[in-house]
């Protein structure tokens, strides 16, 4: 009898690569930042510690990778959701229910932005604070609109406004891994949408004021 042969497909390079960095996102969402290590990688991979080395040399190349990943998906969510033919109010209610929605979709990219936001004594805090700031930047461009086309205050400070506005995604997202529920979701998400606006609870969204 002649023995079966197993035939193992090879990825690619960038298709290894990929798939290293898919499981380092969920290695880095299960331990953490400051904690995740080739090791994790390598093993969630069903690969070597050296296969993982020989794509992120350094534990800071891992971190560097990961962190591009999240870094990008920052500003993609929140420019494409404040972005495009929506009102003020449709804009700032779409990235708060994207973020949601992600926590459920893509809870190890969530859970390493969290972890992230959170590590001040870390290396890579001071590369978080610029991600921060251009994304207050991409926030505060909305808000200003809204000042133009009179349904937001003069008077609003549209800096500060963002900044309160973009930290409710942390409640948000954190909401979503407790399980709350979706009137709750609602009721954050108005609160969160008026306040960024300088708006009550009396006056209707998208009218000028």
């Amino acid at each position: 009898m002649t023995a079966a042969r197993t035939v193992r497909t090879r990825l690619s390079p960038s298709a290894r690569r990929a798939q290293l960095l898919e499981c380092a996102l969920a290695a880095f969402a299960e331990h953490g930042v400051a904690r995740a290590t080739h090791s994790h990688v390598a093993e969630r991979a069903g690969v070597s510690v050296p296969a993982v080395h020989s794509y992120f040399r350094t534990r800071e190349d891992l971190v560097a990778a990961v962190l591009d990943e999240v870094e990008a998906y920052l500003i993609h969510i929140v420019s494409s959701s404040l972005g495009g033919p929506k009102t003020v109010a449709e804009a700032l209610e779409a990235l708060a229910v994207n973020f949601a929605r992600d926590a459920t979709e893509k809870p190890d990219m969530i859970k390493v932005w969290l972890d992230w936001s959170t590590g001040v004594r870390a290396d890579v805090w001071p590369r978080y604070m610029d991600v921060l700031e251009r994304l207050h930047g991409i926030a505060q461009k909305v808000l200003e609109r809204g000042k133009r086309e009179g349904i937001i205050p003069a008077t609003l400070d549209v800096k500060a406004a963002a900044r309160v506005y973009l930290g409710g995604g942390h409640t948000v997202a954190l909401m979503q891994f407790s399980g709350a529920k979706p009137r709750e979701f609602d009721a954050v998400i108005e609160q969160l949408v008026r306040s960024a606006m300088g708006v009550g609870f009396d006056a209707p969204l998208n009218s000028p004021g």
